[in-house]
C-alpha cells in the first residue's frame, strides 16, 4: 500500500513538473522573449559601445512623444547627424550595422518615427508632414535648431525631404537612400504590386511568410538565412515590432501609398547625396537618376550588387559615403 501511495505521489509531482515545463516552453515560444532579450542587448550595445543615451521628448502639442537615441557626450567639433529609419522595425534594428562607425564622427540623433518603437501620438494625422513636424519638434527640444545633416532611408527619406523643404534654415545637408520621394501614387503601388499581395501588409507583416516576403523584396543577397529561421522567432519579431501599433502603421502605409504627390516635387536647396543599390526591387534605380536630375545640388552614388536595404547589405560603404559627404566643406 505504501509503495502504491508513493507511486501515486510520484505521478502527481511528475504531472505538476511536466505541466510547469510545458507552460514555460509555451511562454518561451508564444511570448516574444527571444526578441525582447535581443532588443535589450541592442540597447546595451548602444549605451556601452556607442556612447548613446535614450531620451524621451514630449512635444508641445500635448499629444506626441518621440523616443531618441542621442550621443551621450556631444562635441562641438563634430557635426550633428540625424538618422531616419524606414519600415522594418525600430531605429535600433535598422541602424545596428552603422551606429558604431558613425558615432565616432558625429553627434548622433536617432529618433523612432511616430508609431515605431516607443514614439507615439494621439494625433489622427498620418501624413509625412506630421512625422517631419514631430521629429523637428523633438530636435528643437534637444537644442538642434540649425546646421544639421539628415541621413534617411526609404520611408525616412520622405520625412527628411519634407524637413528640408519646410525648415531649410535647420537642414544643411541631406542623404537620401533608396527612397521613393517624388513617386506618384500609381508608381508606388505598381512597384509594390509586382510582388503580389496587399502593399500595406507587405510593409506591416503579420505572419512569418509576410516577413520573409518583406526581407526578400528588400535584399539582394543579405539575410538569405531567413528561410531557415524558425517561424516562432519571426513571429516574436513581428510581435515586438508591429503588434502594439499595427493599425497606426497600416494607416501610415496607406497614407504613403495612396496620397497624391504634389504636381511638381519641390526643389530643395540643400546639398544632397543620393545613394542607391543597383538591385533595388522596391524603388528601381531609374528613380535615383530621375531624382538626381530634379535636384541640381545633388550627387548620385550607386552601390553594386545591393538591394533596397543598403544599410544592411553595404553598411561600411554607406558609412564611408555619408561621412565623406557630411564632413566635406
Amino acid at each position: 500500500m505504501a509503495s502504491m501511495k508513493h507511486v501515486h505521489l510520484f505521478r502527481r509531482y511528475l504531472s505538476i513538473v511536466l505541466t510547469l515545463f510545458q507552460s514555460l516552453i509555451s511562454c518561451f515560444f508564444d511570448f516574444p522573449l527571444l526578441i525582447k532579450i535581443a532588443d535589450s542587448f541592442l540597447s546595451l550595445y548602444f549605451l556601452i559601445f556607442c556612447d548613446l543615451r535614450p531620451v524621451t521628448v514630449d512635444l508641445d502639442d500635448g499629444e506626441t512623444t518621440v523616443k531618441f537615441w542621442i550621443s551621450g557626450h556631444r562635441r562641438i567639433s563634430r557635426p550633428n547627424l540625424v538618422m531616419l529609419h524606414g519600415y522594418g522595425g525600430n531605429s535600433k534594428w535598422q541602424f545596428i550595422h552603422q551606429i558604431s562607425d558613425l558615432s565616432k564622427s558625429f553627434n548622433l540623433f536617432i529618433p523612432d518615427l511616430v508609431f515605431f518603437g516607443k514614439s507615439y501620438s494621439k494625433n489622427p494625422d498620418r501624413s509625412i508632414e506630421i512625422q517631419a513636424r514631430s521629429i523637428v519638434g523633438g530636435l528643437k527640444k534637444l537644442g538642434c535648431v540649425e546646421g544639421i545633416s539628415v541621413y534617411s532611408i526609404s520611408y525616412g527619406g520622405f520625412v527628411a525631404y519634407k524637413m528640408a523643404e519646410i525648415w531649410p534654415e535647420m537642414v544643411e545637408k541631406l542623404v537620401i537612400v533608396s527612397s521613393g520621394v517624388g513617386f506618384t501614387q500609381q508608381q508606388k503601388t505598381a512597384e509594390l504590386k509586382k510582388h503580389g499581395g496587399d502593399c500595406s501588409k507587405i510593409l506591416v507583416p503579420k505572419t512569418p511568410t509576410d516577413l520573409r516576403l518583406l526581407i526578400k523584396i528588400s535584399m539582394n543577397t543579405g539575410l538569405t538565412f531567413v528561410d531557415w529561421v524558425p517561424d516562432f522567432v519571426l513571429s516574436q519579431f513581428i510581435a515586438v515590432m508591429y503588434e502594439k501599433n499595427r493599425q497606426e502603421l497600416l494607416e501610415l502605409a496607406k497614407n504613403l501609398l495612396e496620397r497624391e504627390e504634389e504636381p511638381e516635387l519641390p526643389v530643395i536647396s540643400q546639398r544632397t547625396l543620393i545613394v542607391w543599390g543597383d538591385k533595388d526591387k522596391v524603388f528601381p534605380l531609374e528613380h535615383a537618376y530621375r531624382l538626381q536630375r530634379h535636384l541640381q545640388s545633388s550627387r548620385l552614388e550607386i552601390i553594386k550588387e545591393t538591394g533596397h536595404a543598403v544599410n544592411i547589405e553595404a553598411p561600411t560603404t554607406l558609412n564611408n559615403l555619408i561621412t565623406s559627404f557630411v564632413l566635406s566643406v
